[in-house]
């Protein structure tokens, strides 16, 4: 990726997120750091603290929005009967659980409503992710993420759409490029 296509990116996503805004100002009117490996100045190790807290919460605010909770995936998923159905299916790696507080959440997208079930070939998508995630939340956004090598799709509306070895694809090229 050249120098323009960066900088590009970071225009674009700045005007939607002012924080990453702040943080990019702040750091253009910043005195030129003389050792790059050197401790931030403390105003500026707070406000990426602060940012990266506010990020945090937004991230597991917008999953908790978009995902079911342990009994509401034992009542939607036909063939599970309790709760340990679900800690089962998640410890075998057949179901995405990520822990938030007190509660397991487990992102919507691995669901097919009109059969009932996880979709098919979700076992394969998680194996995937978990090789190349660093947790669970960092699974759910590769999942989520539109790629534009995929026409605008994720990984998730590949593997909805019945193409769980493109889903795989784009799971391990997410994993080379980070």
């Amino acid at each position: 990726m050249t120098l323009t296509a960066v900088l590009d990116r970071l225009r674009e996503r700045a005007e939607s997120d002012p924080s990453l805004l702040e943080t990019l100002e702040h750091l253009a009117d910043a005195d030129p750091v003389e050792d790059p490996f050197s401790a931030p100045a403390d105003d500026l190790a707070k406000l990426a603290r602060t940012i990266n807290r506010q990020r945090q919460a937004d991230r597991l605010a917008e999953l908790r929005e978009r995902s079911l909770t342990t009994g509401q995936v034992v009542e939607l998923v036909a063939s599970i009967s309790d709760r340990k159905g679900v800690d089962r299916r998640r410890s075998r790696g057949s179901l995405l659980g990520i822990r938030a507080g007190n509660q397991m959440l487990h992102p919507a997208w691995q669901f097919d409503l009109r059969r009932q079930d996880t979709l098919p070939g979700l076992p394969l998508v998680l194996a995937a992710l978990l090789e190349v995630a660093a947790d669970g939340l960092d699974a759910d956004a590769i999942a989520m993420t539109p790629r534009v090598d995929a026409g605008g799709s994720s990984v998730a509306q590949l593997l909805a759409a019945g193409d769980p070895d493109a889903a795989v694809a784009f799971v391990h090229l997410a994993g080379d490029q980070s």
